[in-house]
């Protein structure tokens, strides 16, 4: 099918790859960016997306952008200093989408694990607050959708996105990277963390735009490959010809920086203690959607790759 379609975050990785999914399918986007003078929304605007100014709490903005649509995609940013920030976007972007009286198709992005397994999370809940208040907010989001009564509906929950490799995303987590060129890490040396290429959510939003029917209700775990991040330093050195090196902390290390409060990021390595992330894309390769590897994504973005590494000629 072709119409009119709202990608929120449409200047991001998973926004901009379904804007341009659907505009190469001769589809109508309506690119909704706080700023419509950066390089990514008149990038956007010349591939023939229509700009809408505005951020996630201005209903009058949403309101414009929505009006008319056949579908919309959401991708929430949480708030962390306003706990019911998150979910109160997704109220806002449904609520324009339910006055629109045209949107028979709604696409939103959340997370995986916690999202599709939060009786098995609660057990965790109080020891990892960070994580607590980051996952809540997802799950709220899940639930407005989930609860608006659009035609079709279908919530995607990628799993650890591969720009968490690369500048400016990696101070969050490895923040050794950039200067030293190391993943230091809490995760355990023998856990394999999955991956999934944010331009491959794009892929299965446009799938669900292209064939609600197909895509009604389903919640799926978007993930693919899984590396140790040994093997992941492997990768990095392979396609940068830079060497990349893992260092694994100490106990005593993740205690102090957890307690520092400098790098909340890693209640999520040592939750990782208590999952097992030993999955792949194998439950995907019905939907006929062909994933991108580890090494294709390095070598797609090699050049934000050696600028991360600080080799960039």
């Amino acid at each position: 099918m072709t119409g009119t379609f709202l990608i929120t975050g449409a200047t991001g990785a998973q926004g901009g790859a379904t804007a341009r999914e659907l505009l190469a399918r001769k589809c109508k986007v309506h690119a909704f960016v706080r700023n419509p003078t950066s390089s990514a929304a008149r990038g956007l605007e010349s591939l023939g997306a229509v700009l809408f100014k505005g951020d996630f709490d201005d209903v009058k903005a949403i309101t414009a952008a929505t009006a008319g649509v056949n579908g919309v995609f959401l991708n929430t940013f949480p708030n962390f200093t306003d706990p019911g920030g998150e979910v109160r976007y997704a109220q806002n972007f449904v609520n324009a989408a339910i006055a629109a009286k045209t949107v028979t198709s709604f696409v939103v992005s959340t997370v995986t694990k916690p999202c599709s397994d939060p009786e098995k999370w609660k057990a965790h809940e109080a020891q990892y607050p960070f994580l607590s208040f980051y996952h809540s907010q997802k799950r709220g989001v899940e639930d407005v959708v989930r609860k608006a009564g659009f035609p079709s509906y279908t919530i995607l929950r990628p799993g650890w996105l591969l720009y968490n490799y690369l500048s400016h995303p990696c101070r969050y987590h490895f923040p050794e990277l950039e200067s030293d060129r190391i993943l230091t890490t809490s995760f355990p040396r023998e856990f394999k963390l999955d991956s999934f290429d944010p331009a491959d959510v794009g892929k299965f939003a446009t799938a669900a735009f292209m064939d609600p029917g197909t895509f009604n209700g389903v919640e799926l775990d978007l993930v693919n490959e899984h590396y140790t991040l040994e093997e992941v330093a492997q990768l990095l050195t392979k396609v940068s010809g830079v060497e990349v090196k893992a260092r694994f902390r100490s106990e005593e290390e993740t205690k102090a920086i957890l307690a520092s409060g400098k790098l909340p990021t890693v209640e999520n390595q040592i939750w990782a203690k208590e999952r097992d992330d030993g999955r792949n894309g194998a439950h995907l390769e019905k939907y006929g959607i062909r994933l991108t590897t580890f090494e294709e994504f390095m070598e797609r973005e090699k050049p934000r790759l050696l600028a991360t590494l600080g080799a960039a000629n």
